[in-house]
């Protein structure tokens, strides 16, 4: 299922504008008159021309890693052991991952455990296992997630709306919800018009804005 276009994803997974397009297909620069290959950070089907829900997924990942001090390079070793050790071609979207990924941290011998020793641990402990928490999966690949939490009630499922942002109860798209509100419409008439709650339409309302403050 296809979200549009990368720029969804960086909006989502609240990274720089670009960052997605970068990670997912690699990039070229100019040094010393010499043209630079960057490699995908992780791989994905090349015949897809937007960005998919699992893209958006493994850019939320790898967004993690990086506010935990990892390097992309490091995240590309960490993504090929997963892949060997687990068995997996996009680990960061298997249950696998969720299940067996501490021991790759944690426990592996090799030169990935030299490079992650020192944030490894806590990076599991303080970001991923909380982030894995928040994903639901099926036929062991991630099928929905939760951005803010089981308890904020808005889901991102490309089941739903195309992988739009959803209030969990209603299918209601929390963009929608928020054009309303700055269209001049009270929580209380829009939770009545959508047959909400009003703390659903507070909570879309925090969501939304918080997107907007990350672009």
């Amino acid at each position: 299922r296809i979200l549009d276009t990368f720029a969804d994803a960086d909006r989502l997974a609240q990274v720089t504008p670009g960052t997605a397009k970068r990670w997912l297909l690699g990039y070229t620069y100019v040094r010393q008159g010499q043209r630079m290959t960057v490699p995908p950070v992780t791989p994905r089907e090349a015949s897809v021309s937007g960005a998919t829900f699992f893209d958006l997924i493994e850019v939320v990942a790898i967004g993690k890693f990086k506010e935990k001090g990892f390097s992309l390079a490091a995240v590309r070793r960490l993504v090929d052991m997963c892949q060997t050790v687990l068995g997996v071609a996009r680990p960061l979207t298997s249950v696998v991952f969720k299940t067996e990924g501490y021991r790759i941290f944690v426990e592996d011998a090799g030169e990935l455990i030299e490079v992650l020793r020192t944030p490894g641990q806590t990076a599991w402990n303080e970001i991923l296992e909380p982030f894995l928490e928040n994903l639901d999966y099926r036929a062991d690949r991630v099928a929905t997630w939760w951005p803010q939490g089981r308890a904020a009630g808005i889901r991102v499922d490309p089941a739903w709306v195309g992988g739009r942002p959803v209030i969990a109860s209603r299918g209601i798209r929390t963009d929608i919800l928020l054009e309303q509100w700055e269209a001049g419409e009270s929580i209380a008439d829009i939770a009545h018009d959508y047959e909400l709650t009003p703390q659903e339409v507070e909570s879309a309302l925090r969501f939304e804005s918080s997107l907007r403050k990350s672009a």
